[in-house]
């Protein structure tokens, strides 16, 4: 029993550092915003510009917290950033826009010549500069944070088997869902936990690199705003089994029944590649 309490107590201040340490991050990024509202930024302006400092924070506090933390100084070879030089790491980047490409066209082919698809659209600049971001910065943000650092953090602390299952949890569960409905929450739900299974898994098979990932998670966002902004328009009668759930006028594909079909079975794939990696041989 003493045993017991004691790994329950290490596992309790461990996820409380974690959590510690994200609340931290959140309230210094929202400290430092707060100047701005002298200069008259709309309340999503200022949401947006403190979440930028809460990441670079994050970015800079990272080699001190594995340094202070685990006595790990390689902090972004551990983290993939830098596994390989820089046109292997640009290689690697490419790959996952192509994969995520791949995978947006495989989710289009149920409704390519349904009623629910319109073939219309316009290139505006700002849908161009917005694609832009979604694939350069938010896929590399998101991927570092959950696939990267809360991955390697619960694989120090747990093993590399709940680290998966635990970024992914995390992962599925900290993203708004304005829908209402409780099928489509929890399909969405189910999509974001599978796709955060299926990047760490492909991190797991690249050996760690982080920039297949990054490709992947960022295309998949970045092309598919771009594509129902500029080439064609879901319609919003569309059924959410093939579209997915609707979320701020666009819908997430991920939460669709055949979203979720490919997403496993692209799991099932790449687990059985991963194994010897995941589950070695002892």
């Amino acid at each position: 029993m003493p045993s017991l309490i004691k790994i329950f107590l290490k596992s309790f201040l461990h996820t409380f550092l974690i959590v510690f340490f994200i609340l931290f991050l959140y309230l210094i990024g929202r400290v430092m915003a707060q100047p701005l509202l002298l200069m008259n930024f709309e309340k999503e302006e200022l949401s947006l510009i403190g979440t930028i400092f809460t990441f670079f924070i994050f970015i800079f506090l990272l080699p001190y917290w594995f340094k202070i933390r685990w006595n790990i100084t390689n902090t972004w070879t551990i983290l993939g950033i830098n596994k390989n030089n820089f046109l292997g790491n640009i290689s690697q980047f490419s790959k996952g826009i192509l994969f995520s490409l791949v995978l947006i066209s495989l989710i289009l082919f149920p409704i390519l010549n349904s009623d629910y698809i319109d073939w219309t659209g316009e290139l505006t600049p700002e849908v161009l500069r917005q694609s832009i971001f979604y694939i350069l910065c938010l896929g590399f943000a998101e991927e570092l944070f959950f696939r990267a650092w809360l991955f390697e953090e619960l694989k120090l602390q747990y093993g590399i088997k709940i680290a998966l299952i635990g970024q992914a949890l995390v992962y599925s569960l900290v993203h708004y869902i304005s829908d209402t409905s409780f099928l489509n929450i929890l399909g969405l739900r189910l999509g974001w936990f599978l796709l955060g299974i299926l990047l760490n898994l492909i991190r797991i098979k690249d050996r760690g690199s982080l920039w297949k990932c990054i490709g992947i998670h960022g295309g998949l966002v970045g092309i598919w705003y771009f594509s129902n902004e500029v080439l064609f328009n879901i319609t919003f009668d569309a059924p959410s089994y093939l579209v997915g759930p609707f979320t701020e006028n666009l819908s997430n594909p991920l939460g669709s029944l055949w979203g979720i079909c490919l997403l496993l079975l692209l799991c099932i794939f790449f687990a059985r590649k991963s194994k010897k990696l995941i589950f070695p041989i002892t």
